[in-house]
């Protein structure tokens, strides 16, 4: 399925949708306009679907940055952070990312880009016939290769992952020129499609035929579009070039840390070709860097390769972004069939001791002693329940990265429980049709209906309107009626335990239904995983649930929290992260499921929380980045802070702004984000109101 266009009226101009994604936006233009099909070729940068139009002005309502190549296909301006620019006549070739979308225009004409209040204006000399581009940021395996038994099959597989790749050059670290991996099946052999064929990029890696070493180097494999080969020792070789990988930090950790060194000097090299923008992360380290960024960009890959690893980890490590995630996997060989989406996401993967079982230690003293408190209402059906019984719940080791994922038995403290049906099941995911997103908010406690507040938080965006239905005091079988029926998010107040969720004739098993069609699910109840484990077993996506006694009060905090940052285009996994700062009880969530589902899609690709601090002066104001499916780890980011024009990497602490109650004021009005103010999470709409008054 394409982008689609559809002509508006009153106000003139066009909506854009995309069916897969279920994002949409509006342009609008100083008269009608008649959209005609057109060739998608014309475009310097790829785009899925394109029309021709003729208008004077078009309007974009939102902030964009603006990207200009004429008709060499060379960079000539950019138009950043409401810099205004204006060009004489000719052709030229405008990119707009529009977060969810990509947005370029073809014109032969003069023009001018200038800015009011949250809207970009491309004015154009006289009324001109112009082609229109959309490509959708949308990306699925192009398909499968089937192994059998023998780990050199897996092996084979893991190696062919990089026929996925757009490009071989440095631009391979922006997300949108990294295709899926194919996908990976068990069966009686190995048999792959002959479309699937590794680049030719004279990189190796040997590893023992092991699952676990394969299992750590697969994202490295696919990143660099190397071969994998079974051998006696740890080795990278770059076209005869061989790099011991079994060091003194050890093999999984250079692993890491050569994944996130290459990455990081491509997404500093690119600047040399397509993008020539002014990156932050380059400023930080050129004049620490012994190379010659733009013959490295000419180079051949292993050349390339070779060139980096001349660099010392010192200069890259302090200025590496966060990490998106990190993947603890048990080094079964069912879970090959994981590798393609952890490669797609650049995991740094790790493999648990098997002689370390991780164990989980009792809560902290402040913990239970709210538990003894008078008037601390838990979340649990059962007085005699033990606040500690940890059962099956494991405590991985901690990690650096914004997200983590646990694909082994057990229940993760602190990380996202996830398995390979999960990750399929997000594939299968059916366009959607409708233009409302449905929420169903199900309270079956009375003493938590102060909850309801909630409801405000879905609200309405300036897209998408949401559908919510609240429902009180339900029997067993008018709760599984609404896990049965078609609905986009479901929200569960109330009390559980090992018997199922609690309603008004006893208890429910999630657990006796055949099939649940429920997308994804927030269940802010006590211990609510095994529910939940249910849930997405018979076909919810993915959802947020508890591995402990939960407090009221806390709990209703966190759950006003989600409930706004999954409306603000956090991810499952994200959102949980930003809203664990509400509460002490914030380790005892977890996502489980697909933690990389969106309920919304963010206007500005990339979601966004910040920390604000005072100052004698003013404030220090950071932005932190959470990558996204469609806006992953090498995406830019332009922070519209005070007149700043630098492009940064999205992903963690984007930077540090010395700002005032102006800067800030303009800041929030662009938009709603969460700020952590004074050790507390808000957000800038009341601080809009209170604080900065």
């Amino acid at each position: 399925m394409r982008p689609e266009f559809e002509p508006l009226v009153n106000p003139d101009g066009l909506l854009v949708r995309d069916p897969i994604e279920n994002a949409q936006f509006e342009l609008y233009t100083d008269r009608v306009v008649d959209p005609v099909e057109t060739d998608t070729e014309q475009f310097v940068l790829p785009v899925d679907n394109a029309v021709t139009v003729t208008a004077g002005e078009l309007e974009i309502p939102r902030l964009v940055n603006v990207y200009l190549w004429d008709d060499t296909g060379t960079m000539v301006s950019e138009s950043v952070n409401q810099r205004d620019t204006e060009r004489p006549p000719g052709w030229y070739s405008l990119d707009l990312p529009l977060g969810p979308m990509k947005l370029q225009i073809v014109v032969e004409s003069g023009f001018s880009v200038h800015w009011s209040e949250n809207t970009t204006h491309v004015d154009f000399d006289e009324a001109a016939t112009f082609q229109l581009g959309v490509r959708s940021l949308h990306e699925s395996p192009a398909g499968s290769i089937t192994i059998g038994d023998d780990v050199e099959d897996a092996m084979r597989a893991v190696a062919l992952s990089s026929s996925a790749l757009k490009t071989t050059s440095p631009e391979r670290s922006f997300p949108t020129l990294r295709g899926h991996p194919p996908l990976i099946e068990r069966g009686d052999g190995f048999d792959a499609p002959d479309v699937f064929e590794r680049p030719e990029t004279g990189v190796t890696i040997e590893i023992p035929r092991d699952y676990g070493d394969l299992f750590r180097v697969s994202s490295l494999a696919y990143y660099l579009g190397a071969d994998v080969v079974p051998g006696d020792e740890r080795v990278l070789d770059a076209g005869g070039e061989r790099y011991d990988l079994d060091t003194e930090r050890g093999f999984e950790a250079e692993v890491s840390k050569l994944l996130k060194h290459v990455f990081f000097l491509d997404c500093v090299t690119r600047t040399e070709g397509f993008y020539e923008v002014d990156l932050h992360e380059r400023a930080a380290v050129e004049d620490d860097l012994p190379i010659d960024l733009a013959a490295v960009y000419e180079a051949t890959s292993a050349e390339r390769i070779r060139t980096y690893l001349d660099v010392p980890y010192d200069v890259t490590d302090p200025n590496i972004p966060q990490w998106k995630l990190t993947a603890d996997i048990d080094p079964d060989p069912d879970h090959v069939e994981t590798l393609p989406f952890v490669a797609n996401e650049l995991a740094t993967v790790r493999i648990p001791e098997d002689d370390e079982e991780p164990e989980v230690h009792d809560e902290p003293e402040e913990l239970t002693e709210f538990y003894r408190t008078d008037g601390a209402t838990v979340r649990s059906t059962s007085e005699t329940e033990s606040a500690t019984d940890w059962s099956n719940v494991v405590k991985p080791d901690e990690t650096g990265a914004i997200e983590h994922a646990w694909i082994a038995e057990e229940f993760p403290l602190g990380a996202s429980k996830t398995r390979v049906e999960s990750y399929l099941r997000r594939l299968d995911r059916p366009a959607r049709e409708q233009d409302s997103i449905s929420i169903d908010i199900v309270c079956n406690e009375d003493e938590m209906d102060e909850e309801d507040i909630v409801e405000k938080f879905y609200g309405t965006r300036d897209i998408f309107e949401f559908d919510i239905t609240v429902h009180y005091d339900l029997t067993g079988e008018q709760f599984a009626d609404v896990l049965r029926k078609n609905t986009d998010f479901l929200h569960y107040i109330g009390h559980v335990d090992k018997g199922g969720f609690q309603c008004t004739d006893g208890m429910f098993d999630a657990r006796t239904l055949e099939a649940v069609n429920v997308d994804a699910f927030l269940l802010n109840a006590c211990k609510s995983y095994e529910q939940g484990d249910a849930l997405v077993e018979r076909g919810s996506y993915g959802g947020i649930v508890t591995l402990a006694n939960i407090s009221n009060d806390p709990a209703v905090r966190i759950g006003r929290a989600l409930a706004r940052l999954l409306n603000n285009g956090f991810t499952l996994q994200a959102g949980l992260s930003v809203a664990r700062n509400v509460t002490l009880f914030g380790s005892k969530y977890i996502t489980i499921g697909d933690g990389t589902l969106q309920l919304v899609q963010s206007k500005d690709g990339t979601p966004v929380s910040t920390e604000l601090t005072r100052t004698a002066e003013g404030y220090e104001f950071t932005i932190r980045g959470y990558p996204t499916p469609r806006s992953s780890i090498g995406s830019l980011y332009l922070p519209h802070i005070k007149k700043n024009t630098k492009q940064y990497l999205n992903s963690g602490v984007i930077d540090t702004f010395d700002v005032t109650v102006s800067d800030l004021r303009e800041f929030f009005n662009r938009g709603v984000v969460p700020v952590l103010f004074d050790g507390e999470l808000t957000w800038s709409d009341e601080l809009l109101q209170n604080e900065l008054d």
